[in-house]
């Protein structure tokens, strides 16, 4: 493993760890109170883009970083925010009305959409591996889909279109971006996803302001969540293919799924780990079959 790999795998490792705490504490609010995801989202985002703010305009150093990346890069971070923003919005819709460990399962098909969009606008080519891979994953996907009383069918549709939208972010930043500046992308990011939801509440009707103890809480979540953990991701683009990166963060929904049944209440269920279980296992064969293409292609 490279000097670079590793420095990969450790930003990918920290990204797990605070996406983590961002959904679990996300989860914890709509499970208290009655808030829509698209002021959680806004609350939780605007408090982080207010706190990390004065980090980048206090030096002339950062600010010149900022303008660069808006720039060169500017078109890229509108489109994969709004791809973004859309995701977010279903995510969390989903989030209020099922259980935490098959949501964060089921977001996971991000890793499949990435291979996916490789094959059809890369023109990477499907090996007999990483088609028997999707092949579980899709098996994977329809147990966990269809969990009585864990998971509505809307819901699971809603993440499973969320996941894709996630996916076209990766695959712009790797596909139109040699080399990314991940803190000063995670801030613009900031912004225009505190605008985003601004106006999408002021459009469907939903603005509200939540009490301060919630906004003090989504926005914790969204500093680790919003910021650092997106800062750490963007930065791993730099160290690692998306497939690796991917591959990495696939332990994030077992934790989380442990968390859900530890301390959420939430019931422990053979169909959702056997779902769980095929769903991780299609995207293992899936992402270290061209983890093992790409050594062979280097040796």
């Amino acid at each position: 493993m490279t000097g670079n790999e590793k420095k990969g795998y450790f930003f990918v490792f920290l990204t797990g760890v605070f996406f983590a705490f961002e959904v679990i504490g996300f989860k914890e609010v709509f499970r208290r109170y009655s808030l829509s995801p698209e002021m959680a989202a806004l609350f939780g985002v605007g408090f982080a883009f207010l706190v990390v703010s004065p980090y980048f305009l206090t030096s002339a150093q950062r600010r010149k970083k900022v303008m660069l990346t808006i720039k060169r890069d500017g078109k890229i971070l509108f489109i994969g925010t709004l791809s973004n923003a859309m995701g977010i919005i279903l995510y969390y819709y989903a989030l209020k009305q099922t259980d935490l460990g098959p949501a964060a399962i089921l977001i996971k098909t991000t890793v499949l959409y990435n291979v996916l969009l490789g094959v059809v606008f890369l023109g990477e080519k499907l090996k007999y591996r990483e088609t028997f891979g999707i092949i579980i994953s899709m098996f994977g996907i329809y147990f966990i889909s269809t969990l009585e009383g864990q998971i509505h069918w809307i819901a699971a549709i809603c993440i499973l279109v969320s996941a894709f939208l996630f996916a076209i972010q990766s695959y712009l930043i790797k596909k139109y971006i040699p080399e990314i500046l991940g803190l000063e992308y995670a801030y613009l990011r900031l912004i225009l996803l505190c605008v985003f939801f601004f106006f999408y509440s002021l459009g469907v009707g939903s603005f509200l302001v939540p009490k301060f103890s919630v906004v003090l809480t989504l926005g914790v979540c969204s500093l680790l969540g919003y910021f650092l953990g997106r800062a750490f991701y963007f930065e791993a683009h730099n160290y690692l293919p998306i497939s690796k990166l991917n591959a990495t963060l696939l332990i994030e929904p077992i934790f989380l799924m442990f968390v859900g049944i530890l301390f959420m209440n939430e019931p422990i269920d053979i169909q959702k780990l056997g779902g769980g279980a095929l769903i991780l296992l299609g995207l293992y064969l899936i992402v270290f079959h061209k983890r093992k293409v790409k050594q062979n292609e280097t040796n």
